[in-house]
């Protein structure tokens, strides 16, 4: 544990440089969690055991503290969130329909026989 105070936390030295010949892409991502983020980037070095493992590197903790963030940008997950949850929850539903009709069919079979 260091001895640093709340006030002065760690700071991001460098971010990884983007090339300009490529599409632009996210680079960093920046998650909150209770005094910490986390800065998390693609490794695309051959031969990392980085790689290996799925090829995300995360490092932290970046900053202790997250001021002034944009509420859209939050709203926006959010309901990205939530309309995920709401097709897997009716692709679930589908399934389960599908598997009752299939078996009321198998027992009116063996009923009428």
């Amino acid at each position: 544990m260091s001895d640093r105070k709340f006030e002065h936390p760690r700071h991001v030295k460098a971010f990884p440089k983007d090339d300009p010949i490529k599409p632009c892409r996210l680079t960093t991502f920046l998650g909150y969690k209770a005094r910490m983020t986390h800065i998390v980037r693609e490794v695309e070095k051959p031969g990392s055991t980085i790689v290996a493992r799925g090829g995300v590197e995360t490092l932290r903790p970046a900053l202790q503290r997250l001021y002034m963030t944009r509420a859209s940008a939050y709203r926006d997950a959010l309901k990205s969130f939530i309309e995920g949850y709401q097709e897997g929850i009716q692709q679930i539903m589908e399934k389960k329909e599908d598997s009752s009709k299939a078996q009321q069919e198998g027992n009116t079979d063996k009923n009428s026989t």
